[in-house]
């Protein structure tokens, strides 16, 4: 007959007592961890950057056109449509949102990945 080896545990086959060894010792490293983190901004203390000051906002009332200008675009008008138009008013593009330059970023990073490809 052959002799079946008992299993060896460390807590003697209690549950309970082998998670309460778990939870204690990651207690025990999340104190550790924290003490650390105090002495080290303790030791390495982060210069406060004074406030920033908002800058004045823009003036939204419209400026006055130079006719030249108004001239161009009536003319680039008239040759895209075809027939003249009335221009009503002139403002300065809004920049682009963060979110369309993030969209922007990932197509042109796609398109090098796609066109480093070859094909078959």
């Amino acid at each position: 007959m052959i002799p079946i080896l008992a299993q060896v545990s460390l807590f003697d086959s209690s549950h309970l007592a082998a998670l309460l060894f778990t939870l204690g010792g990651v207690a025990v490293l999340m104190i550790a961890i924290r003490i650390l983190g105090l002495a080290l901004a303790a030791t390495h203390p982060n210069p406060v950057a004074p406030p920033v000051r908002a800058a004045a906002a823009p003036s939204v009332e419209p400026q006055p056109a130079d006719h030249r200008l108004l001239a161009v675009i009536a003319a680039a008008t008239h040759e895209a449509l075809g027939r003249p138009h009335r221009i009503l008013s002139v403002a300065p593009a809004a920049p682009p949102s963060v979110e369309y330059l993030m969209q922007q970023w990932s197509m042109e990073g796609r398109r090098a990945i796609y066109s480093s490809h070859r094909v078959r």
